[in-house]
């Protein structure tokens, strides 16, 4: 356990932030190499893993349901040198998760088939998408206790172990998956199949890697399964806090449906050209997510501690950071978005529509920065909601505004991605006037632990 309540804010954010990194960062870097793998096989298998990326967002919005709340709940206690609290929140999380594996995995293995000939663009796609689903949807399923874990881990301020066991999780992906996909060393060639079956071997290790830290006598929070039975109130505290968070994942769940959707009559090659642009956008975001969860940690420790001054300080810092490291970024989608997009596809009309999207949407990212700082203060404080209508306004207004654009008639998918900044930049604005009263509902109308204790003094 690492007390976040003492020592310079920036450099506990800047230490954080780095083991962040480095996790989110390879695990990024595993599905850049996996689509230049699968990209290797045309356009209809790049096409065929975009769509199936859909569903990740869906796996991801219940893993926030119960890993954002985790995380604040564990700070919060930890803050307040409550150790029981801290496990009681920890083992009645992974009740949780380990219940919604079972309700995830069984519908949407049941419905593999019927997702897939809906959202692809033809049958050849369409099989893809099944044979990729039928191993990558128990991988997201496991994902769920990971999300738990390394959200508790967080939250006492311990970002190493996590982030070892998904980085080594995230190498083996990367050496399995060609294995697979090409059938190299004797083993079946499976292609696409082969991608998602490397992504379930490798996240079963990093589950089992991160149980048997648990098993460590030295680890500060304990598994206890004796004790998870359901404490509903408790239950409700958690998905109070990861609910809003949850929602906006199955938000952008539907986003992304609505998008592939409307891409759909212009073929494989444009859904193509999305999908590789958009896991390049989401390695661009890597740092400000990182920042995110970094500056929750801190909030939520120092917020229980009632350290109000040290709150609104991690704020300062992380909004600093989120803007200085998205600017370069910005720079370099500007300058190469071409190459970028070429080291994933060499079909001209899915560079054209790729370098379309990247030079666009990257205007994007600055205030995406700062929307995920004052996420991250947020998830601190334990209050996800504002963010939740900030997000839903955003995709509403695209949805809203390209369905009447689409009804005009000669309808140009860059439109899209414009429709896209201005919706961000509503977010954003919307962001930081709910952060603003958050911190003056929380802070101002609160003692101040370090007030508190000069006036003792």
């Amino acid at each position: 356990m690492k007390d976040l309540t003492k020592g310079p804010i920036l450099k506990l954010l800047l230490g954080l932030t780095a083991f962040m990194l480095v996790g989110l960062f390879v695990q990024t870097l595993y599905s850049l190499v996996d689509l230049y793998w699968v990209g290797s096989l045309g356009p209809q298998a790049v096409a065929a893993v975009t769509v199936s990326s859909n569903l990740m967002v869906v796996s991801m919005a219940v893993a926030q349901m119960f890993g954002v709340g985790t995380g604040a709940l564990v700070a919060q206690a930890v803050g307040a040198k409550e150790s029981e609290g801290a496990h009681r929140v920890f083992n009645q999380a992974m009740a949780i998760s380990v219940l919604s594996m079972v309700l995830f995995s069984v519908p949407m293995l049941a419905g593999e088939s019927a997702f897939s000939r809906v959202m692809s663009a033809d049958a050849g796609t369409a099989s893809l998408v099944a044979g990729y689903l039928h191993w990558f949807v128990p991988a997201m399923a496991l994902g769920f206790p990971v999300m738990v874990m390394s959200a508790a881990l967080r939250g006492t301020g311990q970002m190493m172990p996590g982030t070892v066991a998904q980085v080594a999780s995230v190498l083996l992906n990367m050496a399995l998956a060609p294995v697979l996909i090409f059938g190299w060393l004797g083993a079946p060639r499976l292609g696409v199949a082969g991608a998602g079956l490397a992504t379930l071997i490798s996240v079963l290790v990093c589950t089992v890697g991160l149980l048997l830290y648990f098993a460590r006598p030295a680890t500060y929070l304990k598994l206890r399964p004796g004790t998870w039975a359901p404490d509903f109130v408790l239950w409700g505290r958690i998905l109070k806090i990861g609910m809003p968070s949850a929602l906006e994942f199955l938000l952008m769940a539907c986003y992304m449906f609505f998008i592939t959707g409307v891409l759909r009559p212009y073929g494989a090659t444009e859904q193509a050209a999305f999908g590789i642009g958009q896991r390049l956008l989401q390695a661009a975001m890597l740092p400000v997510l990182a920042l995110s969860f970094a500056a929750s940690a801190i909030v939520g420790q120092n917020y229980g501690a009632k350290l109000g001054e040290r709150v609104r300080e991690t704020f300062t810092a992380t909004l600093k950071l989120a803007v200085l490291a998205m600017l370069p970024l910005v720079l370099l989608a500007q300058a190469i978005p071409t190459e970028l997009i070429g080291a994933f596809s060499n079909d001209p009309a899915v560079l054209a529509a790729g370098t379309q999207f990247l030079r666009v949407i990257s205007l994007n990212l600055l205030a995406t920065g700062v929307a995920f700082a004052c996420f991250g203060v947020l998830s601190g404080l334990g209050n996800t909601i504002p963010t939740l209508i900030s997000s839903a306004t955003r995709i509403a207004l695209i949805v809203c505004s390209a369905l009447l654009l689409i009804r005009v008639g000669n309808f140009e998918v860059v439109w899209l991605w414009w429709l896209s900044i201005s919706a961000t930049v509503v977010q954003m604005l919307m962001n930081v006037v709910f952060l603003r009263r958050e911190l003056r509902l929380r802070l101002d109308t609160a003692t101040d632990g370090e007030a508190a204790s000069a006036q003792v003094a």
